[in-house]
């Protein structure tokens, strides 16, 4: 039978508290001393390690993790900080999109661009069907105008 004293268990219930606590704390570091605490039960299991060792590579385990995998792990889980997907559907001035819904103006009217539907604007009426540049795109209001 197991002690409950045993440093394994006692590292290990560590790493399983470091997980649990990096999913409320903000910020993708606790994660790494989860694994590094992971590290030092297993080295606790497999040697017999003093206190001053345990420590040391605990110590060790977490550089290691932080600064070797962090960016790595970050990608993986996180995904590309560039607001790709954002990008992409947003309209650039001067392309090109249908009109779903009569704009007559102030009331606001419907385009399809991108595949989506947009709620959109203009400075004059606009019938259904008729294509239109784009001028800008304030958030999910597009403002458009006829083409010359």
């Amino acid at each position: 039978m197991m002690e409950l004293t045993n440093p394994g268990l006692l590292w290990l219930s560590m790493g399983v508290l470091l997980f649990v606590m990096e999913m409320v704390v903000p910020g993708f570091i606790l994660f790494f001393f989860g694994v590094a605490a992971w590290i030092t039960a297993l080295a606790c299991y497999l040697l017999p390690v003093t206190l001053d060792i345990q420590l040391a590579i605990f110590l060790g385990a977490s550089l290691v993790s932080i600064f070797g995998l962090r960016s790595f792990v970050k990608k993986v889980f996180m995904g590309d900080t560039v607001d790709s997907i954002q990008n992409s559907i947003m309209a650039d001035g001067g392309e090109k999109c249908e009109v779903t819904t009569s704009i007559i103006p102030p009331a606001e009217g419907q385009v399809k661009f991108s595949g989506t539907f947009w709620r959109a604007e203009a400075n004059e009426q606009i019938d259904v069907g008729e294509v239109v540049e784009i001028v800008k795109q304030d958030g999910l209001l597009i403002s458009v105008k006829k083409i010359s």
